[in-house]
Parts: structure tokens; C-alpha cells; sequence
């Protein structure tokens, strides 16, 4: 039997799924019997299996697209691209700054991947905060709403989105789009403090302040994944 994690919970059905990691997650109701848990599992053996198989492709040819974050990698920035930088030398705390379109990152000699992905994520999700409050004040005025605050996240699946109590929430990948992209997302977003939904008055409120947004829309479509190389 494979080894899963179980989350028992006041649910009335058993369901598997697989998490971040490709571990299997079980969730099942606080009255099932450990061997009525296995027996379902037996019974999705053959569908488990494909899925975490499917799920480790995935994962691989992910990592051989990955950047490794070295010399002469290009990392997105509205557009740009940015020439990477390793400075390699002796200090306890990492350093970014850019210089044109160069991306200078200070680490120290042991410094490995997940070191330099952490702080070029941190520099990132410091430039959108600072970009997207800019650009969502300028177009909220244009608009005529107003907002809540701004959360930097790392959403999976979405780019943006809009909560009821007026807070404004994006992905830091987006800036790593095309400026007229990110703007698309922005003016998404603050188009939904008036309508909460994609109706026609929606998209014609998107229209109004971003006319191209479909093809915007079909960039994302087409190179999202892209922006998620580290």
C-alpha cells in the first residue's frame, strides 16, 4: 500500500488527491475505518498511479526548463530582460540591485539554488508591492473606485483577484509580463469593485481603460507558464 497522509475531517466522502510535493493526500470522514480507507484506495490504485506518474513528468520537465540562476541567465521585468548576475564572496546576507538591464545578486561561496531562488523571490515580490500599489492608485482614480490594500501572493492558478472586502490581490510572477499585461491584470482586478462577476458590463468596463485586453488575455494564456522558470 502506498504511503499517504490522512486528514480526517467531518466530510462525508473519501477523496485522494496529490499535493505540491506529489504526496498523496487522503481525506476522509472522522467515522471511517482504516480498512474501508484502504479498500478505496485499492479500488483508485490504477488512477493513482497514473496521476502521480503524470504528476512526476511534469515535475521533471519542469525542472529541465527551470533557470538555474547563474551567470548570463534572463529573468523578465515588465518587458525587459535582465541579465543575471552571481557575485560570489564572503558575507552572511545576500544583495540585489539592478543596473540597467543587469540584475546583480551578491551571495555568499556556499550559497546554493534554493538560497538564490529565495532572495531573487523576495526582490520580486518587493519591485511588484512597490509597481502594482503605483500603477493600482493611478488607475483607481481613472476609474473611480478605491480599494482596501495590496497582497503580494503566489497564487498557482490565478493572476489576480478581488475579495469583498475591497483587497487586491496578485500574483508577483506578473511582473515578469509584458508592462501592458500587468496593467490588464491591474485594471481586471479594480474593474471587479464595481462588478463582481464577468458580465457584459464587466468586460465593458475593462474594455474602456484597456481596449487590447483580449490579446492580453491570450498572452497569459499562451506564456504564463513561462513566468514560473524559478
Amino acid at each position: 500500500m502506498q504511503q499517504y497522509q490522512l486528514i480526517r475531517s467531518k466530510r462525508k466522502t473519501i477523496s485522494v488527491s496529490f499535493d505540491q510535493n506529489i504526496r498523496l493526500i487522503v481525506r476522509a470522514p472522522i467515522w471511517v475505518h482504516k480498512k474501508d480507507i484502504e479498500a478505496f484506495l485499492t479500488e483508485k490504485e490504477e488512477w493513482i498511479s497514473a496521476t502521480e506518474k503524470r504528476l512526476k513528468n511534469a515535475r521533471q520537465k519542469e525542472l529541465l526548463t527551470r533557470l538555474q540562476l547563474e551567470n548570463g541567465d534572463e529573468i523578465g521585468y515588465l518587458g525587459e530582460k535582465l541579465s543575471l548576475t552571481v557575485i560570489r564572496e564572503e558575507r552572511t546576507r545576500a544583495k540585489i540591485k539592478r543596473f540597467e538591464n543587469r540584475l546583480l545578486l551578491w551571495v555568499p561561496y556556499e550559497a546554493d539554488y534554493d538560497y538564490r531562488q529565495k532572495q531573487l523571490e523576495k526582490w520580486y515580490r518587493k519591485e511588484a508591492f512597490s509597481v502594482i500599489s503605483r500603477k493600482a492608485a493611478e488607475y483607481a482614480k481613472m476609474l473611480g473606485v478605491s480599494f482596501e490594500e495590496i497582497h503580494i501572493k503566489d497564487q498557482k492558478s490565478r493572476w489576480g483577484s478581488c475579495s469583498g472586502m475591497k483587497n487586491l490581490n496578485f500574483n508577483w510572477r506578473i511582473i515578469m509580463a509584458p508592462e501592458e499585461v500587468c496593467d490588464y491584470v491591474i485594471i481586471h482586478e479594480l474593474c471587479h469593485l464595481q462588478f463582481m462577476d464577468h458580465s457584459t458590463n464587466f468586460w465593458s468596463l475593462v474594455s474602456e481603460f484597456c481596449p487590447e485586453y483580449q490579446k492580453q488575455k491570450a498572452w497569459l494564456k499562451e506564456h504564463g507558464k513561462d513566468l514560473y522558470v524559478f
